[in-house]
């Protein structure tokens, strides 16, 4: 009779070890899921996002060429020769392009990258705001120890 109820006491330990083991199993999966769900909702506001930023640049290029092909325009009246006129407006365009291409700014390459990184934080997690600040302020102050060694 012992061994009966051993074997009982056995198989119900059994049975709550089962139950249990499928409620975790359950919960982790339903956890995944809602990570998943979650990041796809951050993903998709930060390429919405990023699609606004896109086309507002390019209306601003596109507002800057006009200008820019005004500006050449009057210049070369200016100088009796529209040729002239262009070349005036595109010397500094070349050296500006000539200066990002070969030299490479370190501290604007930071700057951007920064930015990129405070946005992708802020899209993704719910305290971005913070986690930001602080990046921005640790990343400022190893900016800081590498310029004054």
């Amino acid at each position: 009779m012992t061994d009966t109820m051993a074997d009982n006491q056995t198989e119900q330990l059994g049975n709550r070890l089962k139950a249990i083991s499928a409620d975790v199993k359950l919960y982790i999966e339903k956890r995944i899921e809602l990570m998943m769900l979650d990041i796809g909702e951050h993903m998709s506001r930060f390429m919405a996002e990023s699609m606004q930023k896109i086309g507002g640049l390019f209306l601003l290029l596109g507002a800057l060429v006009c200008l820019l092909v005004a500006l050449a325009i009057y210049l070369g009246e200016l100088l009796n020769s529209e040729s002239l006129g262009y070349v005036l407006v595109s010397i500094p365009l070349l050296i500006f392009g000539f200066m990002f291409v070969y030299l490479k700014p370190k501290s604007l390459l930071n700057r951007i990258q920064d930015h990129f990184e405070s946005e992708i934080i802020r899209a993704i997690s719910p305290n971005g705001e913070e986690e930001t600040k602080q990046r921005s302020t640790k990343r400022l102050s190893e900016h800081q120890k590498t310029q004054d060694q």
